[in-house]
């Protein structure tokens, strides 16, 4: 269950800061600072996981932008969904993501 809420080895720090960073930049560019959970990746509709996972991977301060580890993780994730139909796009990103495109 811990594991759930887990945020791809993300530590706390981290994401703190990059929200410190985000707060005192934003009048000039907006951050993402939202690094989902694998329970987000799970269970969140499509709807609502693919912006989080756009902001995380191309909005988001250095602090927090994720390796291709970490998004190889979300894809495996995202494999294990009933609707990974639906996620086609979202996966394509991701193996993008990975791949350096």
């Amino acid at each position: 269950m811990q594991e759930d809420f887990e945020r791809f080895g993300i530590p706390s720090e981290n994401i703190e800061a990059a929200q410190k960073w985000a707060k005192k930049q934003r009048k000039k560019y907006e951050y993402h600072t939202h690094v989902p959970t694998r329970k987000e990746v799970l269970n969140l509709s499509i709807t609502q996981l693919t912006p989080l996972l756009v902001g995380w991977m191309v909005h988001s301060p250095i602090e927090i932008v994720p390796s291709r580890i970490q998004v190889e993780q979300v894809i495996e994730l995202l494999q294990q969904r009933d609707d990974r139909d639906a996620s086609r796009k979202l996966l394509d990103m991701c193996r993008h993501y990975v791949n350096g495109h």
